[in-house]
């Protein structure tokens, strides 16, 4: 603790005890309703190949992607330029 010369030694703070709480044991909850029926599901692994062929990706296919790509190069580029000037290296070149 540091102690400032000229001040009264009332206004240092006094030493705490410190306490020790008790540990507790932790208590195991049941299982809701949605949290059974969740952890039933996610054994079929059918399900899961159902749900894996019905997800959808926000982004186009093909020559839509490829032009997508340049845009967001071109539209990213002062930050890619900011990297490589932190780093020292031309990492996107």
């Amino acid at each position: 603790m540091v102690s400032i010369q000229r001040l009264p030694t009332s206004i240092q703070s006094p030493h705490k005890p410190r306490v020790n709480k008790p540990a507790q044991a932790p208590v195991a909850a049941e299982q809701t309703v949605v949290a059974k029926a969740v952890a039933k599901s996610v054994r079929d692994p059918e399900l899961i190949q159902d749900a894996h062929s019905r997800i959808q990706y926000d982004e186009p296919e093909g020559k839509h992607r490829q032009a997508l790509d340049s845009y967001m190069g071109v539209m990213y580029q002062n930050h890619k330029d900011a990297l490589s000037s932190l780093v020292g290296v031309d990492v996107y070149v």
